[in-house]
């Protein structure tokens, strides 16, 4: 968990979270590929492309307003369709390579598969 390594961080993703959550222009945002939000709180998305191959609906949020630790990490989601609802799989360093061989790309895919979320 993310506030175990670092507290500052977390609380920052959290923040971002809870205002995604409360702002439908912003959640409409985050399946937009190579969406950039400039001005006040920027952030940008794109899709984990080794996963798009596989019809998983995968994509991660890079926060770029922060000036805590929180730039150092990645929020990868999915979205379901169905539900209209996010969910967040992980929180990863930014050097992470998104080899879905490596345990972690696993532990999140497995994730996706447990909640159901249909493939495309």
């Amino acid at each position: 968990m993310i506030y175990e390594s670092d507290e500052d961080a977390g609380a920052d993703i959290e923040v971002f979270l809870e205002e995604a959550k409360n702002n439908q222009e912003t959640l409409d945002c985050l399946t937009r590929k190579g969406y950039v939000k400039y001005g006040d709180n920027p952030f940008d998305v794109t899709e984990w492309e080794a996963t798009k191959g596989l019809k998983y609906n995968l994509w991660r949020v890079k926060l770029m307003w922060i000036e805590s630790n929180a730039v150092k990490y990645r929020i990868v989601y999915a979205f379901h369709p169905g539900e209209f609802r996010y969910y967040v799989l992980g929180i990863l360093d930014r050097d992470f390579d998104y080899d879905l061989k490596h345990p972690r790309s696993k532990q999140i895919i497995a994730a996706y598969n447990a909640l159901d979320i249909p493939r495309y």
